[in-house]
């Protein structure tokens, strides 16, 4: 009977997600919530912008002011990564302030993650190169952050990572840090040379790879993140905002947002093996 009754109320949720969707005339529909007339209503109204306009939206949806009237910047992406850096400060800043034999469960917390990179950086890199632990991690904590953060309901609020300028900072930062940190390890003019190896011909490719190495890990994080928004989209307008835009939103903000924030990471700790080493 129990069984019986699970699968009438998954039929009943299937049905209502299909007839949205059925009676979904276009796709220009957007969620209304807030005080209409004096009374409050969570509603679907017709939408000023087309889909087309909105998606272009996701592409640039920042606002754009300049520094001394002349540096463009992206005001709305900037907030959400000062944001981002503050937890991350307060939240070593409490863990550190609260270290204690018999730890609290944000200390677990801490020390699970610090000790889970810890071993998958001894493991690829050698036990000699620990020291690259918080450097990883890091990484890792703040893709993550920029990740789920649009799950919050703010007005405004967005993934940094669904703008183009974020991840390539960060592929730039990750592949200049793999550079300086195979030089210090062998050499300048060793390092060098490894470019021109096994003939001297072959170093512009070599040089060209470099670039396809920043250009892949910043693209693969930034199309996956933009992705996942334009789907949300695209489908919350075809159910009118209901039942699936919830589901979709944990999905490409926790789960795919883990696993491209990891990715992003492990290949970061793999260029920098193969560059040291």
């Amino acid at each position: 009977m129990k069984k019986a009754k699970k699968k009438k109320i998954i039929y009943i949720i299937l049905a209502i997600i299909i007839l949205e969707a059925a009676v979904s005339v276009g796709l220009n529909y957007e969620l209304q919530i807030g005080r209409v007339d004096g009374k409050f209503v969570v509603r679907n109204v017709k939408s000023k912008e087309s889909i087309k306009e909105r998606i272009d939206e996701e592409f640039q949806s920042d606002t754009i002011v300049k520094i001394a009237g002349r540096f463009p910047v992206n005001w709305n992406v900037i907030k959400v990564i000062l944001a981002v850096d503050l937890l991350i400060i307060l939240f070593g800043f409490f863990v550190y302030k609260n270290v204690k034999l018999i730890p609290t469960k944000i200390q677990i917390i801490a020390e699970d993650l610090y000790t889970f990179f810890r071993t998958i950086v001894t493991d690829t890199i050698g036990e000699e190169k620990v020291h690259f632990t918080p450097y990883i991690a890091t990484i890792f904590i703040f893709i993550e952050l920029c990740n789920i953060i649009g799950l919050i309901p703010i007005p405004g609020n967005m993934e940094p990572t669904r703008n183009l300028n974020v991840t390539l900072g960060l592929g730039t930062m990750a592949i200049v840090l793999v550079h300086f940190f195979a030089i210090k390890e062998k050499g300048l003019f060793p390092y060098l040379k490894e470019f021109a190896e096994p003939v001297f011909l072959i170093a512009p490719i070599n040089i060209i790879s470099e670039f396809g190495n920043l250009i892949s890990i910043s693209f693969r994080l930034f199309g996956n993140i933009l992705g996942g928004a334009i789907i949300i989209l695209v489908i919350s307008n075809l159910t009118r905002y209901i039942l699936l835009p919830v589901g979709l939103n944990m999905f490409f903000g926790i789960f795919i947002g883990t696993i491209q924030a990891f990715v992003f990471t492990m290949l970061v700790l793999s260029y920098t093996a193969v560059a040291i080493k």
